[in-house]
């Protein structure tokens, strides 16, 4: 089950702010996500065949057009935490 710390966790790694009250409602919807993801993985599908391709489908490419990068300090200018020049991050996976 999830929690109000699983919330609040997520939320900071994911550098947002969140408030109290808020933290118990998105504590059910997150739940009601994981509860209806849960149901689809116990959905038989051992007579289904494997698709991979489908060949129907088409993809339109648009053309490359180069254009200018953005400036290093307008990218950098809400970042949490920088350093020599870059996004500092924590580190999530150990």
């Amino acid at each position: 089950m999830l929690n109000k710390n699983d919330v609040e966790k997520i939320y900071n790694l994911a550098n947002l702010r969140l408030k109290d009250e808020e933290v118990e409602d998105l504590a059910i919807k997150y739940q009601k996500v994981l509860d209806f993801a849960q149901t689809i993985m116990e959905v038989d599908t051992s007579n289904v065949d494997i698709l991979e391709i489908i060949p129907e489908h088409c993809a339109e490419l648009r053309e490359d057009i180069p254009q200018e990068g953005l400036d290093r300090e307008e990218a950098l200018k809400n970042a949490k935490d920088r350093e020599y020049g870059y996004f500092r991050l924590k580190k999530v996976i150990e």
